[in-house]
């Protein structure tokens, strides 16, 4: 007798992490900042070689949110020479994966040698395309829909644009990536449950799973059972 083959669960093209955490895990272990984020840089490593595992195609990451300046200026400081220094000695491993970088928000606000970092590791890796991800730094949701407006408005100005050609495709072409997917799973750590003014425009539909795990103690069990939440919902898309 034949045996059927069982389909297996579609896995999510597309998914979002909210990586929140590190200050909680160092504080909880006794260990200055800087120990928080560098295992916070390990973390994101497991993640993105989970996210092969399980054959993703997108994983964005919120790294730093427009509200984040608003910290200690020394943590800021940090948070910069963090990401130049994890963009430097991730560089090698994300080419070996064929894993290609992209920045979504606006970086020109970062100090001259964490953005030159940063450009080094998305044009290195820009032909690669096993898995593509999203670092979403300086970013805001709302900032995000609001530089579509202006930009919409601006070219309304020129009489170039009418009224009837303005629909969610026109809308999306004026985002960060708007090639990208929306997000089938976001993932947030840490135990709260809020978006955090994260891909507002693009998480219309999205499943989330919170889970209490800080971001620094985050590996590949927890994406796994992440994804197995996702693979037992029913997604309806508001019908």
């Amino acid at each position: 007798m034949a045996v059927r083959a069982v389909p297996l669960p579609a896995a999510p093209r597309h998914v979002a992490i909210i990586m929140d955490g590190n200050r909680r895990w160092s504080h909880q272990h006794g260990l200055d900042l800087m120990e928080g984020y560098r295992r916070g840089v390990g973390a994101l490593r497991s993640a993105v070689a989970a996210a092969i595992d399980h054959r993703v195609d997108v994983l964005t990451v919120y790294g730093f949110s427009t509200e984040n300046w608003r910290r200690e200026a020394s943590e800021v400081s940090l948070l910069m020479h963090v990401c130049a220094s994890a963009a430097q000695s991730e560089l090698f491993g994300l080419v070996r994966e064929s894993v290609r970088v992209r920045v979504v928000g606006d970086i020109a606000p970062f100090p001259r040698q964490t953005r030159a970092a940063l450009k080094q590791l998305v044009n290195a890796t820009a032909k690669n395309s096993r898995l593509t991800l999203q670092l979403a730094l300086n970013y805001s949701g709302r900032a995000e829909i609001l530089r579509a407006v202006r930009s919409i408005v601006a070219e309304a100005a020129t009489g170039n644009v009418r009224s009837d050609q303005i629909d969610e495709t026109f809308l999306r072409a004026r985002m960060y990536a708007p090639d990208c997917p929306d997000p089938d799973l976001l993932i947030r750590t840490g135990g709260d449950l809020r978006v955090s003014n994260f891909l507002l425009y693009q998480l219309a539909y999205t499943e989330i799973v919170a889970t209490p795990v800080l971001w620094p103690d985050f590996d590949a069990s927890h994406f796994a059972a992440a994804i197995s939440d996702f693979d037992h919902r029913r997604r309806r898309f508001g019908a």
